[in-house]
C-alpha cells in the first residue's frame, strides 16, 4: 500500500460516502421510532393489506424485540441495497475512472508495483465500508438508547453489524473483480453491481409467494442471517464468515487480474 494515493483517493471517495451514511442514519432513525407500539398496530395493517410487497423487501416478520424489528425492516432490503450504490461509485472511482480517463498511466508510472496500488485502492473501498459501518452502529446506539433504553443489547447489534459488513465485502469483492479483470469500460463499471443487482432481485423474489420460496437459497444472499448470528448460531456463522471470506478472495484474484492485464499505457 502507498500511503500518499491512499490519503489522497480516500478524499475523494469521502463525500459520496458521507452522502449515504447520512441517508443510511436516517432511515435508521425512522426505523428505530416505528418500533413505537401505536406505529407497530399501523405497520401490522400494512402488512396484512399488502402482504407480498413488505415479504419482498423482508419485512414479512415485525418481531418482538428492537433488535428484531431493526433487522427485519432494515437489514433485509435497505443495508443492502443502500451499500450496494456506494460500492459501486467508489469501485467507479478507485479502477474504472482511471481507466476511463487514461489517469492510470500516471499512476502505473509511480515507482511501486501494480499490486500495491491496488492494495490501496482496496484499502480505501473497505475503509470506507468500515466509516458506515461504524457511523450505522453508532447512530443506531444512539437513537434506540434516547428513545427506547435498555430495549436494544449493544453487543447483539455490533454482533449483526459485524455480519452485514462481511456481506458488504462480498458484494465488494464482486464488484472489484470485475472492475478489475474486465477490459471493457463499461463491462468493468456495470457487470458486477448488475450481478449483485441482480442477487437481490431473486431474494426479493422468494418473497412474493409460495411458489418462488425456493429462490431464497438460490443466491450468497441466503447465507446473510444478522439475527442468527446475534444470537450465536453457528450456521449464520458460518455464513457471515463464507461471506467476508469470498469477499477477500474475490478482492485478491481481482487484484491479480489488474496487475496481469495489459492495459495498453
Amino acid at each position: 500500500m502507498t500511503l500518499p494515493l491512499f490519503k489522497r483517493e480516500l478524499r475523494s471517495c469521502l463525500f459520496p460516502t458521507a452522502i449515504i451514511a447520512a441517508v443510511v442514519a436516517l432511515y435508521a432513525g425512522v426505523i428505530i421510532g416505528m418500533y413505537d407500539p401505536a406505529l407497530g398496530e399501523s405497520l401490522t395493517l400494512m402488512r396484512d393489506a399488502m402482504p407480498e410487497l413488505f415479504a419482498a423487501f423482508g419485512m414479512a416478520d415485525q418481531g418482538t424485540t428492537l433488535l428484531e424489528f431493526m433487522v427485519n425492516y432494515l437489514y433485509g432490503f435497505l443495508l443492502v441495497a443502500l451499500p450496494l450504490v456506494l460500492v459501486a461509485v467508489l469501485t467507479s472511482r478507485l479502477v474504472v475512472r482511471h481507466i476511463e480517463r487514461g489517469s492510470i498511466s500516471y499512476l502505473l508510472a509511480q515507482p511501486v508495483s501494480r499490486t500495491r496500488l491496488m492494495l490501496s485502492q482496496t484499502g480505501v473501498l473497505v475503509f470506507c465500508l468500515v466509516l458506515l459501518a461504524a457511523v450505522l452502529t453508532v447512530f443506531e446506539l444512539a437513537c434506540s438508547h434516547a428513545m427506547f433504553p435498555s430495549e436494544l443489547d449493544a453487543s447483539d447489534l455490533i454482533v449483526a453489524n459485524a455480519a452485514t459488513f462481511c456481506l458488504w465485502l462480498f458484494l465488494s469483492g464482486v464488484c472489484w473483480a470485475g472492475a478489475c479483470a474486465l477490459s471493457n469500460v463499461s463491462a468493468a463499471r456495470w457487470v458486477g453491481v448488475a450481478l449483485c443487482a441482480l442477487f437481490v432481485l431473486v431474494q426479493m423474489l422468494s418473497g412474493v409467494g409460495d411458489e418462488l420460496s425456493w429462490l431464497a437459497d438460490a443466491t450468497p444472499l441466503a447465507l446473510f442471517d444478522p439475527l442468527g448470528v446475534a444470537s450465536g448460531g453457528m450456521g449464520a456463522l458460518a455464513g457471515a464468515t463464507v461471506l467476508g471470506v469470498s469477499g477477500a478472495v474475490l478482492f485478491a484474484l481481482g487484484t491479480i487480474a489488474f496487475a496481469r492485464r495489459d492495459l495498453s499505457v
